[in-house]
């Protein structure tokens, strides 16, 4: 029986999900059902055919994410004895602007830096048993083990978005995105046993993969807003890589006195500078809101493509000293279509204060590959969120909550004690998933956001003709 299961988690991988983060104060509270009209400057995410209909320039910093997350594992101390951690985080969304210049008269111009994914983790599992046989090594009774798995993800988007307003209420955009991506992953295995007659037995496996890749997408949008309605699509196309290099290591060892193991043979290779591989999919996006009265829904529905198998480091065969065994040091990665759906609201009440609530599906695209697989989302999450969108003077203040929840099985460690040549005690451990997100944002409009008659009011949909 595994005795213990220590997780640390600064934000756990969400690297097979799309939905996770939001990009805007008002788009955390509506759970990025933002297509038909993002009516901000989140326009250069969300759809940039929007941002032609944006009447003030504005900046908008989402700087302030604070992050709780917790992790329990079933019986992760023995039977009926869950073992939990959590830990808080504070992390930066996006900063947005408008860019104005006479000469592009009708057309618009927006910059963007956004946090697409940005995680730090580590999972860990130490056990001890006593047993016959264990691990399937004749004559073994005592066998410790400890697995260690880590993995941290930070890639930057970057963009310039363009818009010009067909009509009154129709707006085309495009948002060219720069991604940056910085992966790091790393397996480390250790266990040791012994038997009554004096036998001994210690394994060790490393393994590790790292990688930076810069690549380039796009995004165009149309909108249509007229009267009560607005209605919105987008389309997100496959990257194109630009430039990737890394580096992977594998380490294993298997050293036994007394013990008839078939021990695999040693191994201990490290390759650099190696050509490095990452891709996303063909994405989709349709949304809509109406307005009853003052309170206004949105909705919105997302799905992106499949996306094939790729090998992400171009590593040479390893083939062990003395062995006609050949492994593979490289990580692969696949993701499988998704659709997400978005849904809610938004109510005035007075002059300067705006509440929400909504509810969005994130998911998990995460598919099975032929070799190790590097992502590890393996989780279908369900977020909730609700919040305040209040004015004071001509800037717009957000303060909401986000909670998202999931749960899904990983066989990590067992693969990592098979590659020893040792059997685990059990094939899956059951992980559950909750986060709580606190948003603290602030838009700035360089514009007076006060009603013609000149009392102070919520913004009101502006139009093409809006200076």
């Amino acid at each position: 029986m595994v005795l213990g299961l220590l997780v640390s988690v600064t934000a756990l991988a969400q690297d097979a999900h799309y939905t996770t983060r939001q990009f805007g104060n008002r788009a955390w509270l509506l759970g990025g059902a933002f297509v038909g009209n993002p009516n901000d400057i989140s326009a250069v995410y969300y759809n940039p055919g929007a941002l032609a209909l944006l009447g003030a320039p504005e900046l908008e910093l989402t700087g302030s994410v604070y992050e709780y997350t917790r992790v329990h594992v079933k019986d992760g101390q023995g039977q009926g004895r869950g073992l939990s951690d959590s830990n808080v985080d504070v992390m930066p969304s996006l900063i947005a602007g408008s860019l104005r210049f006479k000469f592009l008269g009708k057309s618009r111009l927006a910059y963007s830096l956004l946090t697409r994914q940005g995680f730090d983790y580590s999972l860990q599992t130490r056990g001890t048993r006593m047993g016959t046989d264990l691990a399937g090594v004749r004559g073994l009774d005592s066998l410790s083990s400890d697995v260690r798995l880590d993995q941290s993800v930070s890639e930057y988007w970057t963009g310039l978005s363009w818009a010009f307003p067909v009509t009154e209420h129709l707006g085309l955009g495009l948002t060219p995105f720069v991604a940056t991506r910085h992966h790091e992953l790393r397996f480390q295995t250790l266990a040791q046993g012994s038997g009554e007659a004096g036998q001994q037995l210690l394994a060790t496996l490393g393994r590790d993969l790292e990688l930076d890749h810069i690549r380039v997408l796009l995004k165009v949008g149309a909108s249509y807003q007229h009267g009560p309605w607005a209605v919105g699509l987008t389309l997100t196309t496959p990257s194109l890589a630009i430039w990737g290099r890394g580096s992977a290591g594998l380490e294993r060892a298997v050293q036994s006195q007394g013990f008839d193991t078939n021990a695999p043979a040693p191994v201990f290779n490290y390759q650099e500078d190696l050509p490095a591989h990452f891709r996303n999919s063909w994405g989709a996006a349709l949304g809509a809101s109406r307005s009853f009265g003052s309170t206004t829904v949105y909705a919105s529905l997302e799905g992106y493509a499949r996306v094939s198998t790729v090998t992400l480091l171009d590593t040479e065969p390893i083939v062990p000293r003395g062995s006609t065994e050949t492994l593979n040091g490289d990580y692969a990665f696949a993701l499988k279509p998704v659709l997400n759906g978005a849904l809610g609201v938004e109510q005035p009440l007075g002059d300067r204060l705006r509440v929400y609530l909504s509810g969005h599906t994130d998911f998990s695209a995460l598919d099975q590959t032929p070799g190790t697989n590097a992502l590890l989302g393996g989780w279908d999450l369900y977020h909730v969120a609700s919040g305040v969108h209040f004015l004071l003077g001509r800037s717009r203040f957000t303060l909401g909550a986000n909670l998202a929840w999931g749960s899904n099985q990983t066989d990590r460690f067992s693969d990592s004690l098979q590659q020893l040549g040792l059997s685990a005690p059990m094939r899956t451990q059951d992980v559950r998933y909750f986060q709580a997100t606190m948003l603290v944002g602030a838009s700035f409009s360089f514009k007076d956001t006060r009603t013609p008659g000149g009392e102070a009011g919520v913004e009101t949909t502006p139009t093409a003709e809006s200076p």
